[in-house]
């Protein structure tokens, strides 16, 4: 009896990393979408005529109309509190860099996923021969 309630807190370690996992890689894909959307806006950004109005974000939910001055160039945020100018071309190349590597951890993710499942899935199958 001391080893099937060991196997049972094992086969719950498991699972609660299994929804940790399906957890991670849900915001993976979200990131991965919310990637993919502003790829598509910085290209919409590029073909927008200068002097066009336009919203302009200053918080969440919160814009200021604003007059498009320059479409060829972006200010990116490359951290320490260090912004440099980049072309669209540059800003698409990074995104996709970083989509590129959230389908990489996603991958991993799915592997250590599957992994535990089989754990699982064995001590599942030691339990019921047992009995």
């Amino acid at each position: 009896e001391e080893l099937l309630k060991e196997k049972y807190l094992q086969f719950q370690m498991i699972q609660q990393q299994i929804e940790q996992i399906t957890q991670h890689v849900e915001m993976l894909n979200q990131k991965n979408a919310e990637l993919s959307t502003s790829i598509e806006a910085i290209m919409e950004l590029g073909k927008t005529k200068k002097n066009t109005e336009m919203l302009s974000p200053i918080a969440n939910g919160i814009f200021v109309k604003a007059e498009l001055k320059d479409n060829a160039a972006l200010i990116v945020n490359v951290g320490a509190d260090t912004a440099v100018e980049k072309t669209i071309p540059e800003v698409v190349k990074l995104l996709e860099q970083q989509q590129k590597e959230i389908a990489e951890n996603i991958v991993e993710a799915e592997n250590v996923f599957a992994m535990l499942q089989e754990q699982a899935m064995n001590i599942y199958k030691e339990v019921e021969e047992g009995q």
